[in-house]
């Protein structure tokens, strides 16, 4: 009988392999290998902090972060998967830093006590396709000129699994030398694809042939398939999989309704001015006034299922305080 995977590009199924406590060793593994470390840089140990805890601020901001850890390096380590492309998500991971690091001191600390904090962000879309083809990418503040860092408690990686997946197809032999470490967690990423319905069966060949070696890729594949093939973890995970594409088809459905409207709109105020700059111009208007009216609609909606304006804003990349206006 041919094993069904689940997809780890899923928040819910990537939680339940990297951020719960009884799989803490496996959690270790991977993140060892995707940061690089060796020797006496490993990590050893961690703690998992409350992932599903949301921050409040005075005015109304929250934060939700998916898996994040404690090492016993004295690090603070989050991980983020993002299936959706968000336009903002340079922005978006900035502020989410910005309030996991200062979350980090008590009043009255030194700010020397502030922990190295470092940021994981898996996403399925090339997020800088005019920078760079390199599916790992690793972010520091640095002097423009000589290259020297302004602090070491800031670290951003980005991975982009659509780009190690068309590299990976082209180029299986040389990747394995070169990122012998991280290769087999991020094929275990990428092997199954809930939004194509599909799981690569060359991949999952693969990952047996990585298991032979390395005692925690085994672990993960063992761990991998019984919460696949368990009921009630199915359950919650089509449930999760159905309302992402419900909001994906309704927020494409309606930005498409409210263009398509704005174009109209905007080409009827063209006409009025009888002037091609005004085509143009009222062509904009419309375009806009057609997405608001398109945005009103999906944060109704959205409201109606039950959904918070925190939870809204994270799906949509719209601001609370724009919900609201909407």
């Amino acid at each position: 009988m041919k094993k069904e995977y689940l997809d780890l590009k899923l928040d819910f199924m990537f939680k339940q392999l990297f951020g719960q406590p009884s799989r803490k060793h496996i959690t270790i593994a991977f993140l060892n290998a995707i940061l690089g470390r060796k020797g006496t840089d490993r990590i050893i140990d961690l703690t998992f902090e409350n992932t599903e805890k949301v921050k409040d601020r005075t005015d109304g901001k929250t934060v939700r972060f998916d898996v994040t850890v404690f090492t016993t390096l004295g690090e603070r380590i989050n991980v983020e998967v993002q299936i959706k492309d968000q336009q903002d998500m340079p922005e978006r991971t900035l502020y989410y830093w910005s309030r996991m690091f200062s979350s980090s001191l008590n009043s009255g600390d030194s700010y020397k006590l502030l922990p190295p904090t470092i940021f994981i962000t898996i996403v399925n879309y090339p997020l800088f396709p005019s920078e760079t083809d390199r599916f790992h990418t690793k972010f520091h503040i640095m002097e423009d000129e000589e290259g020297f860092l302004w602090s070491d408690r800031l670290e951003f990686h980005l991975i982009d699994l659509s780009s190690f997946m068309v590299q990976w197809k082209k180029y299986r032999r040389k990747l394995k030398e070169q990122n012998e470490h991280e290769l087999p967690w991020l094929m275990m990423l990428s092997a199954a694809d809930a939004k194509r319905k599909i799981q690569y069966s060359d991949i999952l060949a693969e990952l047996e042939e990585w298991a032979m070696n390395i005692e925690e890729v085994r672990e993960a594949l063992i761990e991998w398939e019984n919460l696949s093939a368990d009921k009630k973890n199915r359950d919650e995970y089509e449930a999760r999989l159905k309302e992402l594409r419900d909001q994906l088809s309704n927020l494409q459905g309606y930005h498409r309704k409210g263009k398509e409207e704005g174009i109209k709109e905007g080409i009827k105020l063209g006409v009025e001015k009888g002037k091609i700059e005004g085509i143009k111009e009222g062509k904009k208007e419309g375009i806009k006034e057609g997405i608001m009216e398109g945005s009103r609609i999906i944060v109704r909606n959205l409201l109606k299922k039950g959904l918070t304006t925190a939870e809204i804003a994270e799906l949509t990349g719209l601001t609370e305080d724009e919900i609201r206006e909407l």
